[in-house]
């Protein structure tokens, strides 16, 4: 690993590193810094509830067109943080989408926001370690 996470506290990578993969997020913060970092989550985290707002209205209104976008661009940031399990779920509900696969959509779908309030409680546990 980096030398910035090799020298967070042990405990808490091994909590982060149960959601997020460390060594993304270490490249992270060798493209930004770790000042840039809240505003990173900050503006991941408004993105990514407003995109569950709008998948949750796709599903509403049965549209997988939108449905899959929305998924494409959850994925896309949630690899960017190295949530890994999201980013999963994401491709998947993206794949379903477009292929009009509703069982699976319907399997998936229901997931997302328990994992997206587990990538941001670790991203916020991950930066309140990086700035104590």
């Amino acid at each position: 690993m980096g030398q910035i996470i090799d020298s967070m506290d042990q405990a808490v990578a091994s909590k982060v590193s149960e959601v997020l993969d460390l060594a993304v997020l270490e490249r992270l913060l060798e493209d930004t810094s770790i000042d840039f970092l809240p505003s990173l989550i900050e503006v991941f985290e408004a993105e990514s509830s407003q995109r569950l707002e709008n998948i949750n209205q796709a599903m509403s209104e049965n549209d997988l067109a939108t449905l899959g976008i929305e998924a494409h661009s959850l994925k896309g940031t949630s690899a960017t943080f190295g949530a890994e399990t999201l980013r999963s779920t994401a491709e998947r509900i993206e794949k379903a989408a477009k292929s009009g696969d509703q069982a699976t959509v319907d399997q998936f779908v229901p997931s997302v926001p328990s994992q997206l309030e587990s990538v941001l409680a670790e991203l916020n546990r991950f930066s309140s370690a990086l700035s104590a």
